[in-house]
């Protein structure tokens, strides 16, 4: 085999790895740059929604202010206050492993240590079965509840979704231990 040849040969081998990683280069840049520019967006548009949650469990609350919480399990602590400065309420948001990923749920406590409302926030568990944990007739029994550690002799759990069910009530027991560190 001639020179000639062997060169040939081997810039036809490398001309489409070249090619290829070159566009590889190119979209990962433009990936990058389309993502730098997106991040901030995403990033209020995620904080408006938990806003509106926070609003709609303590629609009496001005503001919340964020607390620092240790507690695992936990994604957010706030304390709800009103035009005045006073404290309405905490606002807890904890999750705990479900059947098909975390189930978070945010829950407000009154000044006198009961559960004001709660809320069962979007999760993967199974569509018309671990989902029915944000139905009222499963959320709803929380509220009213002292803010102190459940069990499932404590609530009715959710007949073909006991994993998902018992997630909840395990998110709920991290809230409450999560509000006793913040109050």
């Amino acid at each position: 085999m001639s020179d000639a040849a062997s060169k040939g040969s081997t810039f036809e081998t490398v001309r489409p790895v070249v090619v290829l990683v070159s566009i590889c280069v190119v979209a990962s840049v433009l990936l990058g740059v389309a993502h730098e520019l997106t991040d901030p967006i995403a990033q209020a548009n995620a904080e408006a929604k938990a806003m509106a949650v926070y609003a709609e469990l303590v629609p009496e609350a001005e503001d919340f202010e964020p607390l620092d919480c240790e507690v695992e399990g936990c994604t957010a602590a706030l304390r709800a206050v009103d035009s005045s400065g006073n404290v309405v309420a905490h606002v807890i948001v904890a999750q705990s492993k479900g059947y098909g990923g975390q189930v978070p749920i945010a829950v407000a406590f009154g000044p006198d240590a009961t559960v004001l409302s709660i809320t069962a926030m979007p999760n993967d568990e199974t569509p018309g079965l671990g989902t029915k944990i944000a139905n009222e007739s499963y959320i709803g029994q929380y509220v009213g509840k002292p803010a102190q550690t459940l069990t499932a002799g404590d609530v009715d759990l959710i007949s073909g979704a006991t994993i998902s069910s018992k997630a909840a009530l395990s998110a709920f027991d991290i809230a409450v231990e999560a509000y006793e560190e913040v109050r």
